[in-house]
């Protein structure tokens, strides 16, 4: 029987260099797979961070307006506080009354500051902050922590207002009118006035002065926030080149 010998196998041995090679090799196709997925992030962040950015912009740009209507608002409200002294003691005319009588639709109407937020909330919630500079973050954040502030400054004007000054301006005063007023119509319902005896006088008076000063307060918050809006607006403006 012939038997048949299989060929010796003579592995051929690498040497060192084709060794490093191959190593230098592998390493250099990870290094640029970790580079380019690097630069994919970076760019991805950076796209992500401009739709924000301008968003962002919108946001405080609707506040400064919001907030302009708001401080216009405080300041005609504490002038109107200031002449009730005056006008609740006049004679009872009509001139007289109409302008008591909006005198005191001021004192009872509230007007607060609705930020528009939605922006600034879901950079936050997401840990998308890190895409802007630390600068910019942490003005966004006292921005927030000032609006805030302001929130527990209003709802404590309106803890005074529906607790105190409503229940006592619904018994001395027609709230048709203020109806009448606030349609900016004439005014068809009599402007009466009850309960007007000097001790109900100097506790509506009283009031007042509270709420005058609740409002000089947040007045102040408005001030500030305002000038905070502005800084993040030059800030996004300087930084990602958005128009005016």
């Amino acid at each position: 029987m012939e038997v048949h010998h299989h060929p010796e196998l003579h592995h051929k041995t690498k040497k060192f260099k084709e060794y490093f090679l191959e190593f230098l090799m592998i390493f250099l196709a990870v290094t640029l797979g970790f580079f380019a997925e690097s630069l994919r992030e970076h760019i991805s962040e950076k796209e992500k961070a401009d739709v924000f950015a301008r968003s962002l912009y919108a946001d405080f740009k609707s506040d400064t307006a919001s907030l302009h209507q708001l401080m216009t608002f405080t300041e005609s409200k504490i002038m109107a506080i200031d002449s009730l002294d005056y006008f609740i003691h006049l004679p009872r005319q009509r001139i007289n009354d109409s302008t008591l009588y909006i005198g005191i639709l001021f004192l009872a109407s509230t007007f607060q500051f609705d930020n528009i937020n939605g922006t600034y909330e879901q950079i936050k919630n997401s840990g998308s902050l890190r895409f802007f500079d630390q600068s910019l973050v942490n003005l966004m954040n006292s921005y927030d922590a000032t609006s805030l502030k302001l929130k527990l400054m209003e709802d404590w004007e309106n803890k005074v207002l529906f607790e105190q000054v409503l229940p006592k301006t619904s018994r001395m005063f027609n709230f048709s009118v203020f109806n009448d007023l606030r349609n900016k119509g004439n005014i068809n319902h009599e402007m009466y006035f009850r309960e007007m005896d000097d001790g109900s006088v100097f506790v509506l008076l009283n009031q007042s002065q509270i709420i005058k000063r609740l409002r000089e307060r947040q007045f102040n918050q408005h001030k500030l926030l305002l000038q905070k809006a502005n800084e993040i607006l030059g800030e996004l403006k300087k930084e990602y080149d958005l128009d005016k």
